[in-house]
């Protein structure tokens, strides 16, 4: 899996995934605060099993799901442009929990938004 964000000078965030040929661009207008329940969402999956969190634009919102199980996790990115709409599928991925730690982890620290400290 790959994962890579980056900001822009308004300060959005832009993610791009990819995952055995599955791949999805999406974007949040809180940088910072994106990145940050991000990872809480990524630390949660791995503790407990499941974790979520949503990155809003304008016009679109974006939702983060992950659901581990056993040491396998599964990875789904929804975006609503509204109510009547409802959740489209971008992307879907299942990979290790190992390697799943560790991409987000890269991405989300080359993008600093550090782990709060314990």
């Amino acid at each position: 899996m790959q994962l890579m964000l980056s900001g822009d000078s308004l300060g959005r965030v832009v993610g791009a995934i990819a995952h055995n040929g599955a791949q999805a661009t999406v974007t949040g207008s809180d940088g910072f605060s994106a990145v940050a329940d991000l990872r809480t969402a990524v630390e949660s999956a791995v503790a407990d099993g499941l974790g979520e969190c949503f990155w809003q634009e304008a016009m679109v919102e974006y939702r983060w799901l992950f659901h581990r199980e056993g040491n396998v996790m599964r990875i789904a990115i929804l975006s609503s442009l509204g109510t009547l709409t409802g959740w489209e599928h971008l992307f879907w991925a299942e990979c290790d929990v190992e390697e799943f730690q560790n991409v987000m982890h890269k991405a989300i620290e080359a993008f600093g938004v550090l782990a709060p400290q314990r």
